[in-house]
């Protein structure tokens, strides 16, 4: 595997492992925030973060595909 595709796979993992995470309802129960609200903006930004990232290098795998011959 070449370097740029196993950054790649490392990247899509954390980003995977990050959905679950991010749910606003599952983060305050790691997170004990001294302001209110602060652990579900985090969890809110990096749910629609990762889920950015994934479908973006969905879009750019998909988009590499199509230039490639049969």
């Amino acid at each position: 595997m070449s370097e740029p595709s196993q950054k790649r796979s490392l990247r899509r993992g954390v980003a995977v492992l990050l959905v679950p995470l991010s749910g606003a309802t599952t983060l305050p129960g790691f997170v004990e925030s001294a302001l209110p609200g602060v652990s579900n903006a985090l969890g809110a930004a990096l749910f629609v973060t990762a889920v950015t990232y994934l479908v973006a290098s969905l879009g750019r795998q998909v988009a590499a595909a199509a230039d490639t011959p049969l």
